[in-house]
């Protein structure tokens, strides 16, 4: 057994991505080091549901994935499917007993979140916007999880909204790299649809969405200047990302993503 294949599948960055996005929601919403222990649960929960459905996606993608992505463990074969699903199985199952430990309102999302992670990579990925939609609450989400320990959503909201559409760009971008696989196994994706110029400007208008809405916590007066000038970087990156190829608009969001995460703590603190 290759033991680094069962942790490269899970591509951990994004799973990272979405532990500090929890520890984020927590602490803008109020939660203390009282709630240490359950903001770890919490973002285990979620590092693990992350996990399982990208390794669910894997699966699925499978066949796309010997173009786009051979070098990945399933096509590369270092793991096979039937190995991969009772990983992505077991993971869910770990990361929804650790939610039940939190509240009743984070496992219900857990379970939704479980139910939405199946569907996606079964049916909804390759459908236009729909799927990138649903992806994008994956990691819009993970904000969400953190403040249902406390239920104060008043600041909350406007990350969630920010998150959702920088993702949601991404995701836009990352159908028009995958272009080539997704037309061969018959996937309705953006790009596929309008055209690779047109699913740009499509992820270009989510992006610069996301801009505008960073601007909000400012402006209201959530977060002061030190967070106005963290996002101001964050927000580079992301202006930067709309001029990029497909392959390196990925790399440049994700790191406008972490730097839009730090700015976030700064302004709470």
């Amino acid at each position: 057994m290759n033991l680094g294949a069962y942790w490269r599948i899970l591509r951990v960055s994004n799973g990272f991505l979405a532990l500090f996005a929890v520890v984020v929601g927590a602490v803008v919403s109020g939660a203390g080091m009282d709630s240490f222990v359950f903001i770890s649960y919490l973002a285990l929960s979620v590092f693990l549901i992350s996990g399982a459905g990208i390794i669910l996606n894997d699966y699925y993608d499978y066949e796309n994935d010997k173009i786009n992505a051979p070098d990945r463990p399933l096509p590369s074969g270092e793991i096979s499917k039937k190995s991969a699903l009772i990983y992505a199985a077991i993971l869910f199952a770990a990361g929804i007993a650790l939610a039940g430990l939190v509240n009743i309102y984070v496992l219900a999302l857990a379970v939704l979140n479980t139910v939405l992670e199946f569907l996606y990579a079964w049916k909804l990925k390759p459908i236009a916007i729909l799927g990138n939609t649903v992806d994008s609450w994956f990691a819009a989400s993970s904000f969400l999880y953190g403040a249902l320990i406390t239920l104060d959503f008043e600041i909350v909201w406007l990350l969630i909204a920010m998150s959702f559409f920088a993702n949601l760009g991404r995701e836009i971008y990352g159908d028009i790299e995958d272009v080539a696989g997704d037309r061969k196994a018959g996937a309705k994706t953006l790009p596929i649809l309008i055209g690779e110029r047109n699913a740009a400007l499509a992820g270009q208008t989510a992006i610069i969405t996301a801009i505008v809405l960073s601007v909000l916590p400012y402006a209201y007066g959530y977060f002061g200047a030190s967070y106005l000038v963290v996002i101001a970087l964050a927000d580079a990156l992301f202006i930067a990302s709309m001029f990029q190829d497909a392959h390196t608009n990925q790399k440049t969001t994700k790191a406008a993503m972490l730097v839009a995460l730090v700015a976030f703590l700064i302004g709470v603190w």
